[in-house]
């Protein structure tokens, strides 16, 4: 929106009765009113704690990382200092565990095919990929195709025929399989190698997964068809396995268990009968890390994805704290994990610090410094009461400037990339503050400087106020019963 300037009286008294209501919401607010704490949400502010969430010394706060540990601790030290209580009684932080599996040493896989007194020893680096799956296992056994409903021979070796359009659905088939007795897999992929080479990129590098280890500590490996001798090659293609057939298969990985945080603080509501009941606003305070170089700079310091959405809660935070509680009890939440798989929010659905069916609303906010002035995207508005509150709390609000609208981009389904995707599966209503992505996106320039803090501010001030409404409502808010159907009950946006 254009800047408002100070008018000579001579000249206000002809302004348009919307210029005149926005010139009007710059006066002081009413002490002690909500508008007057929805002020105390400034652009200062939130500059101020964006550069210091996405400063170098952060890290990039990737997960887990010392650089996250102390983002986490700041936020919790705010949190502290507002009156905010902990979540965990005299802690904030809500550790989960987290399992790293990377791959072994090459010197640690083998894969050798025989039959009668022929054998095929396969490279590691270029004819066969060893999945991860165990820190050293190894197996033999006669090759057998499964039968119907994937059971197969105790000690023998499965082989599973794949493409690039079912790799996944394989690898996702595998565990149940496994467990009837065979000894070892090989999935024999029909795909170009440019894929090939895709899927060795991802198995090669560290991943992450939520929990503890869950090795299959039977070795598997990918194989190209066109890697395997022609006669088994031919024979595989069709569907069967001639007899005399063994694979001897030994692979290796390093596997480590780690942990990562959220920081969950709460306010108490002041209605005895609404108070075990929950508004949630959450953020991820979590980056990529330190990467690639990029003109000289490593560290992606994530100052819109999402430094900006962090710095919301914590003004959030202080704001509620600064009055009078509403009816229900609200929780401001930071998870953690975002850039790797929603992992820090999943947990959280999963071992609730309180409970999702008391949980009447979640409001998630996520890159909202860039982009346009004026203007925000909320996610997932039409499924629920919540998008009119939105719409209308905007309408009465005019000294915002921001118009709600809804997701410009459904292509890129950004409903299920961010936290409250795992609110919404869980039955809960809720509202995805976003303005998109930019070129910075995933980039050392994400940086503090790059955002517009008077626009974050101003969305943040919305949210407040929305948050406001749902807390004081008599009414929790409800499902558009069609898209409870297709979110919660069918798993599905």
């Amino acid at each position: 929106m254009p800047t408002i300037r100070m008018l000579p009286v001579a000249v206000a008294v002809t302004l348009t009765p919307a210029f005149a209501a926005r010139l009007a919401a710059q006066a002081p607010p009413e002490v002690g009113g909500v508008a007057d704490r929805a002020a105390t949400i400034t652009a200062v502010d939130m500059q101020r704690r964006i550069g210091i969430l996405a400063h170098d010394s952060r890290g990039g706060r990737d997960t887990p990382s010392p650089g996250l540990e102390k983002t986490a601790r700041y936020i919790a030290g705010e949190f502290g200092a507002f009156g905010v209580k902990p979540a965990l009684g005299t802690d904030f932080l809500q550790w989960y565990p987290l399992t790293r599996v990377g791959p072994g040493s090459r010197s640690g896989q083998s894969l050798v095919l025989r039959q009668g007194g022929s054998m095929y020893q396969l490279d590691p680096s270029s004819e066969y990929l060893s999945l991860p799956v165990g820190e050293a296992v190894r197996a033999s056994g006669p090759l057998a195709i499964p039968e119907a409903e994937g059971r197969a021979e105790a000690g023998s070796v499965l082989v599973l025929r794949a493409t690039a359009q079912n790799l996944g659905e394989r690898l996702g088939e595998l565990r149940g399989m496994l467990a009837g007795g065979p000894v070892g897999a090989l999935i024999a992929l029909d795909a170009p190698d440019r894929y090939l080479s895709g899927v060795r990129l991802f198995f090669e590098s560290d991943r992450l997964t939520l929990g503890r280890p869950e090795t299959l500590d039977v070795p598997a490996a990918i194989v190209p068809l066109a890697s395997l001798p022609g006669a088994l090659r031919r024979s595989v293609e069709h569907g069967e396995v001639p007899a005399g057939w063994t694979a001897d298969l030994r692979s290796s990985a390093t596997v480590r268990v780690d942990s990562a945080m959220n920081v969950v603080g709460w306010l108490e509501g002041s209605d005895p009968a609404l108070r075990d009941e929950y508004v949630v606003f959450t953020a991820h305070m979590d980056h990529v890390g330190v990467g690639r170089p990029v003109e000289g700079d490593s560290i992606y310091n994530g100052a819109d994805d999402d430094a900006s959405g962090t710095a919301g809660i914590v003004e959030l935070a202080q704001a509620f704290a600064s009055g009078p509680r509403p009816r229900r009890s609200l929780v401001f939440m930071t998870v953690s994990g975002e850039e790797k798989g929603l992992l820090g929010s999943e947990w959280y659905s999963e071992h609730p610090l309180f409970p999702l069916d008391r949980t009447v609303a979640t409001v998630n906010m996520d890159m909202i410094g860039r982009n346009w002035e004026d203007t925000i995207v909320v996610i997932g508005k039409g499924e629920s009461t919540l998008g009119a509150l939105a719409e209308r709390v905007a309408s009465d609000h005019p000294e915002l400037g921001l118009a709600v609208i809804d997701d410009l981009w459904p292509e890129e389904r950004f409903y299920f990339r961010s936290d409250h995707y795992h609110f919404a599966r869980k039955g809960v209503p809720i509202l995805f503050f976003f303005n998109g992505v930019h070129p910075d996106y995933h980039r050392p320039s994400d940086e503090p400087d790059k955002i517009k803090a008077e626009k974050a501010a101003r969305i943040v001030r919305l949210v407040y106020l929305i948050g406001i409404e749902v807390a004081n409502a008599d009414d929790r808010p409800a499902w558009d019963p069609a898209a409870y159907r297709r979110v919660v009950e069918s798993g599905d946006h």
